[in-house]
């Protein structure tokens, strides 16, 4: 079944689950769905919905070429190709042919290669008139532009929450052979992205608006560091402890009322030989001579 013919049973569904409620849903929708057929159905159903337009609108005149708002100087170098022919064939008149010193006839063909590109913003043009003309289609009636385009960027934050949920948290691809692993697996992911969404959202109360990749990028700035040392007892003695963050994780740790460390400085003792049973160092380390 193709993407837009599944939204109708969504909307039913959505029908049955907001019955009771006095106002409608908004359905945000992506271009990919938001034909003409869907939109009308949406309507005739008691919704309003927001999308992009899957047509073109750009007037003549009133949105210019791209090319106005930049400056851009293309290098490129001639680069000569030879290309063998033997002697019996014809010869075509379009591209100039040699013989070269065997005796062979060449084809010399010429071509243009692009070595560099540079561009820079023009500084005579309004700063609105670089903005990129994006056209949503919407029923609302709402006269702030700013509050249409808040809306339409929900289905942005569902967007992101998918490729969390796949590439981040490794939701698919499944690899389990019974049913009960599948539904484990997907369970823990959905636990797993509630956690995500509640640290984002916490986040976001702070002005803190970085995804989760970026998150995850510059919380690994702090690592845990783990010592190993060796006394005359055999006895290897074991600290635990976590680096000092950085200017970075110091914001996101404020912005979350965290402390600045998961955990306090640990120090333990161990006998050599259950070390070595832990495999979490070479072994050769700890032998002495």
């Amino acid at each position: 079944m193709s993407d837009p013919r599944t939204l109708e049973g969504m909307i039913n569904n959505l029908r049955v689950k907001t019955s009771s409620c006095g106002k409608k849903a908004l359905v945000v929708i992506d271009a990919g769905i938001a034909t003409e057929d869907n939109l009308k159905m949406i309507r005739e159903k008691g919704y309003d919905y927001m999308c992009v337009s899957r047509s073109t609108h750009r007037a003549k005149g009133k949105y210019p070429s791209i090319a106005r708002y930049f400056d851009i100087e293309i290098q490129t170098t001639e680069h000569i190709q030879e290309k063998s022919k033997d002697k019996g064939k014809g010869k075509k008149k379009d591209k100039p042919e040699v013989e070269n010193q065997e005796g062979n006839i060449v084809e010399i063909q010429k071509k243009q290669i692009v070595t560099s590109i540079k561009w820079a913003v023009k500084t005579d043009v309004d700063i609105n008139a670089r903005s990129g003309v994006y056209f949503l289609r919407t029923t609302l009636n709402a006269a702030s532009e700013e509050l249409l385009w808040q809306c339409y960027n929900i289905i942005r934050e569902i967007e992101a929450t998918f490729r969390v949920l796949k590439i981040d948290l490794d939701l698919r691809p499944i690899y389990h052979h019974k049913d009960e692993n599948t539904m484990a697996h997907l369970h823990l992911g959905l636990l797993a992205y509630w956690v995500v969404n509640t640290v984002r959202f916490q986040l976001k109360q702070n002005g803190v608006n970085c995804g989760w990749r970026e998150i995850v990028r510059i919380m690994n700035t702090q690592k845990a560091v783990t010592t190993l040392a060796q006394n005359h007892l055999e006895e290897v003695i074991k600290t635990r402890r976590c680096s000092e963050p950085n200017q970075k994780v110091i914001e996101l740790y404020d912005a979350l009322k965290y402390k600045y460390a998961p955990f306090k400085k640990k120090k333990s003792v161990v006998h050599k030989s259950e070390l070595e049973e832990l495999q979490i160092i070479e072994q050769q380390l700890f032998w002495s001579d």
